[in-house]
């Protein structure tokens, strides 16, 4: 695939995301497909999505997804996020 192929068929991915983005209602969903499209786009094999609470002043995991661990915590996944913050 040329470079020029290549942008093009990233670029129709980015269009298509956002039409999918614009019609999902659920948070958990929404979150997750950013994740997932942005692991793809990037041909990442692991990601985190963190959502800042700005009452405690962190970040807090949201969803993980490792591909070659096969670990899949948070979001949709119905496996809560047991990695634990470090303090100190």
């Amino acid at each position: 695939m040329s470079s020029s192929d290549n942008l093009l068929h990233r670029l129709k991915e980015l269009n298509d995301i956002g039409i999918a983005l614009s019609r999902e209602r659920d948070l958990n969903s929404l979150l997750e497909t950013i994740l997932v499209a942005a692991k793809r786009i990037t041909n990442a094999d692991a990601g985190t999505l963190y959502l800042y609470e700005p009452d405690q002043q962190m970040l807090r995991f949201e969803i993980l997804r490792n591909d070659t661990l096969k670990t899949s915590m948070g979001g949709t996944s119905g496996v809560p996020i047991s990695l634990r913050r470090k303090t100190g």
